[in-house]
């Protein structure tokens, strides 16, 4: 068999939850072989999967789009969206940085508004 994985899988057994919809409901599912761009997972073999939804993993706390990759029978191979998740450390960095940037800049404004002519702050 060819391996056709970019980076390596972890053998987990999760459950999950597959959102196609705010108005439908959440289908239960297994969740197998985690890696950073996918997993396999299961779904009762009365539920019908479309090729994109969110799954979401409770123990994880963790939400990612997916799409559908494969399928034999219950069993689905996924495909995550390259989208970085906001609680990952290098996405809160981010938004510390563009935090702090934001106060020196706002800082700056009021400090130059206390001289004698009117400063405006956009």
């Amino acid at each position: 068999m060819i391996e056709r994985r970019h980076t390596a899988r972890r053998r987990v057994c999760l459950g999950g939850h597959v959102r196609v919809a705010a108005f439908l409901p959440e289908i239960d599912c297994i969740v197998r072989d985690v890696s950073l761009g996918g997993a396999k997972i299961r779904v009762p073999s009365t539920a019908t999967l479309p090729d994109c939804f969110d799954l979401f993993i409770p123990c994880r706390s963790e939400t990612r789009r997916a799409w559908v990759a494969w399928r034999d029978g219950d069993v689905f191979g996924i495909g995550f969206d390259v989208t970085t998740a906001a609680s990952e450390p290098e996405a809160v960095a981010r938004r510390l940085a563009d935090s702090e940037a934001e106060v020196a800049r706002l800082r700056a404004a009021l400090m130059a508004g206390n001289g004698p002519e009117p400063a405006c702050v956009h």
